[in-house]
C-alpha cells in the first residue's frame, strides 16, 4: 500500500510538473514581451522577498508531519485532530502577520530595489501579490501537510494543476484584452486565493476532523530544531535574489529568474517527489521495519541519481539554445551567458543529489542532529556570494550557492550513512563518482552529435534537438547502470512490474 500511494503521488508530481513547465515558460514570456524585463524582474523579486515570512511558521510543518506519521499509522483520528488544530491555529496567525508584513514591505522596497518604477507601482505590485501568499498560509499550508504525511499528496497536486492551467489562461486573456501588468498579478492572486480553500472543505470532509479538542502542541516538540534548519534553509534559498535586489538592476534579476524557469522547475520536481517518499518512509521507521528502509531507501537513491544524471545532462546542453529562442526580441539586457547556464546546472545538480538524504532525515525526525550543517551551508552562500558579487557580480552569487550546496550534500550523507543507514560513506562517493563520469559521457557524446545536425533556429529545431540529448542521455545512463549498478536497477524494475501487476 504504502509503496501504491508512493507512485501515485510521483505520477500526480510528473503530470504536475510537465504542466508547470510548459505554463512557466507561457507566463513569463508573456509577462517579459509585453511588460518587458524590469516589470518582470520585480515580480519575481517581490515574490521571493514575500516568501520570506515562512520565517514565522519556525519550523513547524516538519515537526508536524514527524507528529501526524505516529496517529496516522495508530488510525488516530483524535490525536490527528488534535495536532492538526493546534497547526492551523499557529498558521492562521501566519497568515494576519502576512498582511502587516507587506504593508512594510510597499514602504521598504521600493527603497532597496534598484528599478525604474515609481514607489506606488512598487507598493501595488507588492500588495497584489501578498494576497496569494496570505491565502496560502491561512488556509492552505496546514491542510497540505496533512496530505503529505497520509502520503495523499495527490490531492494537492490535482489542485495545483487546476490552478496553475487556470492562471496561465487568464493571464493570456487579460493581456490579450490590453490589461495592465497590475490587472494581470490581481487575475492571478484571486486563482491563487481560491485553490487553499477547495483544499480547506477536502480535508474537512476525507479525515473528520473535530474543532472540538484541545491542540495538541507536545507532538511538535522538535519544532525548535525544526525552525533552525528551516530558518538555515530560507537563508540559503532566499540570499540569491535578495543580493540582486540589493546590488544590482531589476534586470539582473530577470535574466536569474529566466534560467531558473526550467532549472528550478526541474528542482521543484525532484522535491516533490521526495515528499511522496518521506511519509512512506516516515511510516517504516515509525513501525521499526528498519530492513525494508534500508532495502527500498537503496532504490529510491539510485532513482534520484539517475534522474539526475539524465535531466541535468539535458539541461547542461540544450539551456543556452533554449534561452536564445525563449529570449528573442528582447534587447534590454543579455540573456545568453554561458558561465551562468554552467553555473547553475551543477549547483543545482548537487542540490537534487542531496534529497534522498535530506528526505530520510525529514522522516525520520533527526532534526536537531543535523542542524550544524544547514547553518554552515546558510553561512557558506551569504558570505561568498557577498564577498563576489561586487566582483563578477550574478556569477558570484551562482558560485556562492554551488559551494554551498556541495557542502550540505555531503554533510547530509554522511550524517544518513552513519547514523541512520549503518553503512561507508564511500558508497555515496562513488555514486557521485559515477554520476559524474557518466554526465560528462551524455554531454561529450551529446555535443559531438548535435554539432553534426543543422536544426532550425525555431522551437521545433529545439525540441529535435531535445529529443535526441534525451535519447543520448538515457542510452549511456542505461549502460552506465548495467555496468555498475545492475542489482539496483533489477531491483526498481521489479518494483515497477509489482505496480503495474496491480
Amino acid at each position: 500500500m504504502r509503496t501504491k500511494k508512493a507512485m501515485k503521488n510521483m505520477m500526480a508530481a510528473m503530470i504536475y510538473q510537465v504542466v508547470a513547465i510548459i505554463c512557466g515558460l507561457i507566463t513569463p514570456r508573456l509577462i517579459l514581451a509585453n511588460f518587458g524585463s524590469t516589470y518582470n524582474g520585480v515580480v519575481n523579486s517581490a515574490t521571493q522577498f514575500l516568501s520570506m515570512i515562512s520565517i514565522l511558521t519556525l519550523g513547524i510543518t516538519g515537526a508536524t508531519r514527524v507528529a501526524l506519521y505516529k496517529t496516522l499509522a495508530d488510525d488516530d483520528a483524535y490525536g490527528t485532530s488534535r495536532i492538526m488544530k493546534a497547526t492551523k491555529l499557529y498558521m492562521r496567525k501566519v497568515g494576519l502577520c502576512v498582511i502587516g508584513y507587506a504593508a512594510i514591505l510597499c514602504i521598504v522596497y521600493p527603497y532597496i530595489s534598484h528599478n525604474d518604477l515609481s514607489k506606488t507601482q512598487n507598493a501595488v505590485i507588492i500588495s497584489i501579490v501578498s494576497i496569494g501568499v496570505f491565502a496560502q498560509y491561512f488556509f492552505g499550508i496546514s491542510n497540505q501537510t496533512l496530505l503529505q504525511a497520509d502520503q495523499a499528496s495527490y490531492v494537492t497536486y490535482g489542485l495545483d494543476i487546476f490552478k496553475t492551467v487556470v492562471n496561465t489562461i487568464l493571464v493570456a486573456v487579460l493581456i490579450k484584452l490590453g490589461g495592465n501588468i497590475y490587472i494581470v498579478k490581481l487575475g492571478s492572486s484571486i486563482v491563487f486565493l481560491i485553490t487553499p480553500v477547495i483544499m480547506e472543505l477536502y480535508v474537512q470532509k476525507k479525515y473528520s476532523l473535530t474543532n472540538k479538542c484541545e491542540p495538541d502542541n507536545t507532538g511538535i516538540e522538535q519544532r525548535g530544531a525544526v525552525a533552525f534548519l528551516s530558518i538555515a534553509n530560507l537563508i540559503h534559498q532566499n540570499v540569491d535574489l535578495v543580493l540582486l535586489t540589493l546590488f544590482t538592476d531589476a534586470k539582473i534579476i530577470s535574466v536569474y529568474t529566466v534560467y531558473y524557469l526550467v532549472v528550478g522547475k526541474i528542482k521543484q520536481l525532484m522535491q516533490i517527489v521526495t515528499t511522496g517518499m518521506e511519509a512512506a518512509f516516515g511510516n517504516m521507521w515509525a513501525k521499526k521495519e528498519y530492513e525494508v528502509l534500508n532495502q527500498n531507501f537503496k532504490g529510491f537513491e539510485f532513482v534520484m541519481f539517475t534522474f539526475t544524471t539524465v535531466i541535468f545532462s539535458c539541461v547542461g546542453v540544450l539551456i543556452i539554445p533554449f534561452i536564445r529562442r525563449y529570449t528573442i526580441g528582447i534587447t534590454d539586457v543579455e540573456y545568453c551567458r554561458i558561465d551562468l547556464a554552467v553555473l547553475i546546472t551543477v549547483a543545482e545538480a548537487f542540490y537534487c543529489i542531496r534529497q534522498p538524504y535530506m528526505t530520510l532525515v525529514q522522516a525520520t525526525g533527526h532534526y536537531k542532529e543535523t542542524k550544524n550543517g544547514s547553518a554552515v551551508e546558510a553561512i557558506l552562500n551569504l558570505a561568498i556570494s557577498l564577498l563576489l558579487i561586487n566582483y563578477i557580480g550574478i556569477t558570484g552569487v551562482i558560485i556562492g550557492t554551488l559551494i554551498a550546496n556541495l557542502f550540505r550534500t555531503i554533510q547530509y550523507s554522511y550524517f544518513i550513512s552513519k547514523k541512520v543507514l549503518n553503512r561507508n560513506i564511500i558508497e555515496v562517493l562513488k555514486r557521485i563518482i559515477w554520476t559524474v563520469g557518466t554526465s560528462f559521457m551524455i554531454v561529450l557524446i551529446s555535443l559531438m552529435v548535435t554539432r553534426t545536425i543543422v536544426f532550425s533556429k525555431g522551437w521545433l529545431g529545439w525540441i529535435f534537438e531535445a529529443v535526441i540529448v534525451f535519447i543520448i542521455s538515457c542510452i549511456v545512463s542505461l549502460i552506465a547502470s548495467v555496468l555498475f549498478y545492475k542489482n539496483d536497477l533489477k531491483f526498481i524494475l521489479s518494483v515497477g512490474k509489482r505496480m503495474i501487476k496491480r
